[in-house]
């Protein structure tokens, strides 16, 4: 199978599932709308992968030519006449170099045979598939899972590297909707929107390698695969930029039967059935320092003055309006957004040709080797003049921090409820901070559209604060009374819950907050 010239990307077309080659994502006859993946982490793979496609095989070469082609989609067959020259790498199967595998590997000795399912991310969890329960996958499967794998891998144990970025790296790319109505976005909008201009996409990591097949493509180079198996690093100044895209920090050959069977993901009828693969430790081991730059990662300070970065990963939990500054305001504490997030910011933002933007992100909680869980969300994305920005940024601050020292209190209170000594109690209380914030969210996203608004329009965005403090209070006391009132009545110690509910009230009506929160008493009566 070749990933460039068959049709094995599984999507929804306006009528309805089936399965396209990717030059055939602007087809204006039966319109792609978008991926359907089995499994959602193969969707953000995919997106990745066409990303990276497209980045790879035609960039555009200004702005000019990036609208041209957003407004008016090029041909199918333009598109595969971009393509085609790339689809030697792009071979699964057969005898020459395979794509994301290592053709050396069946050259030594040590080689371990592992069951198919280790090739997904989540292997025996139950996150996407019951235990046991993938045991053959077709070659489009296959394929997707290697994808995945090779762009996500985890901690592997001893030679058995992470991702360029990192295990389960989170993944942010730009959204718009061209009109009012959203049945109209197609797959291709999504992915042109994150396709940079080939200098601005070059520039972002230091090299002067040319882009020769092989230094784009690390299987096709037996250099840099010698160079892993003698353990040396990879730096960015060894390879291609584009190679970002198809990073390959995992040693895997991929083994099928010819048979007639199933696949245990899709459940689609296939002749090659992939049951097992083949590999050993020594993968190419990508540079942590320099820290690479990834167009569609963010990353987060790890100093004070924000010199030195890493790779921003979901945690427990998942997403929370408390990370959203630091995806989608640049320079916010010293953290970066992701290239595609900020080249948008800066060089493509024109209100008035998009009804909406958003943000698309996705990733996996990752604890050491094993995934603990996949999160996908969308995320407002405000297109601000600098001078408004900056306020902006200052009021979003000031939300965040005025319902995190509230999420705080609530927690504390509870627990002086609950316990006679809550200093000694044992137990994860963390699930009360997240039942706080996921009952904030809605208000939180709805102060950023009023702050938005008022900053562009003169206002001074006081009022948002104010009606905010509400919102916390009435929050605070609802999640307050809910808890407290949940235990067994012969448990319920009525004198704590009244001195827990006093303390709370006294905070919530505190000078420290309103001050936090820039709430005159004037403007609370007001309200």
């Amino acid at each position: 199978m070749n990933l460039i010239e068959s049709r094995w990307i599984p999507v929804r077309r306006e009528s309805g599932e089936s399965h396209i080659a990717p030059w055939q994502i602007t087809d204006p006859d039966d319109p792609v709308l978008e991926l359907s993946a089995p499994r959602p982490d193969f969707n953000g793979a995919l997106l990745q992968f066409l990303i990276g496609l497209l980045q790879t095989a035609c960039p555009p070469e200004d702005g000019d030519q990036w609208v041209d082609w957003l407004e008016q989609p090029p041909q199918p067959e333009t598109l595969k006449g971009k393509f085609l020259p790339f689809s030697y790498a792009f071979e699964t199967d057969g005898e020459g170099p395979r794509f994301m595998q290592d053709h050396t590997l069946l050259e030594e000795s040590d080689i371990k045979t592992v069951d198919i399912s280790n090739l997904l991310i989540d292997a025996n969890e139950t996150h996407f598939n019951k235990p046991g329960s993938i045991n053959c996958l077709c070659p489009k499967c296959a394929a997707l899972a290697l994808f995945t794998l090779q762009t996500n891998s985890p901690e592997g144990g001893r030679g058995h590297f992470t991702s360029l970025r990192g295990g389960g790296p989170l993944t942010t790319i730009v959204r718009i909707q061209t009109s009012a109505d959203s049945i109209n976005q197609t797959l291709w909008e999504a992915l042109w929107t994150n396709v940079l201009e080939n200098s601005d996409f070059d520039s972002l990591n230091v090299t002067v390698v040319p882009k020769t097949m092989e230094a784009q493509f690390p299987w096709l180079s037996p250099s840099r695969l010698i160079k892993a198996v003698i353990k040396s690093d990879t730096y960015p100044q060894d390879i291609a930029t584009t190679q970002i895209y198809w990073a390959m920090p995992r040693r895997i050959y991929l083994g099928y039967n010819e048979e007639e069977t199933s696949c245990d993901l899709c459940g689609a009828e296939t002749k090659k059935a992939y049951k097992n693969y083949q590999t050993r430790p020594n993968g190419i081991s990508y540079s942590n320092d320099p820290v690479w730059r990834h167009p569609l990662s963010p990353k987060y300070s790890i100093d004070k003055d924000g010199t030195k970065k890493a790779f921003r990963h979901l945690q427990s939990g998942g997403f929370s309006y408390r990370i959203w500054p630091s995806l989608a305001i640049n320079g916010y504490k010293h953290d970066e957004v992701a290239k595609v997030v900020s080249f948008f910011l800066e060089q493509r933002r024109r209100e008035d040709q998009f009804e909406q933007v958003q943000i698309h992100a996705f990733g996996y909680d990752m604890k050491s080797n094993k995934a603990r869980c996949w999160y996908e969300t969308t995320f407002p994305l405000y297109t601000l003049e600098p001078a408004i920005l900056e306020r902006f940024a200052a009021f979003t601050e000031i939300l965040i921090q005025s319902s995190t020292d509230t999420a705080d209190m609530v927690r504390g209170c509870i627990k002086d409820a609950w316990f006679k000594r809550p200093g000694d109690a044992k137990g994860d209380t963390a699930f009360l901070l997240e039942a706080f914030f996921s009952h904030t969210e809605t208000g939180f996203y709805s102060s950023l559209k009023r702050l938005s608004d008022q900053l562009k329009s003169g206002g001074t965005g006081k009022e948002v604060l104010v009606d905010w403090h509400s919102l916390l209070i009435q929050t605070a006391l609802q999640l307050f009374d809910y808890w407290t009132g949940r235990g067994d009545f012969g448990t319920v110690n009525p004198r704590r819950i009244a001195q827990a509910n006093r303390k709370l009230n006294n905070w919530l009506h505190s000078k420290k907050l309103k001050q936090s929160l820039f709430v005159s008493e004037d403007k609370e009566k007001a309200a």
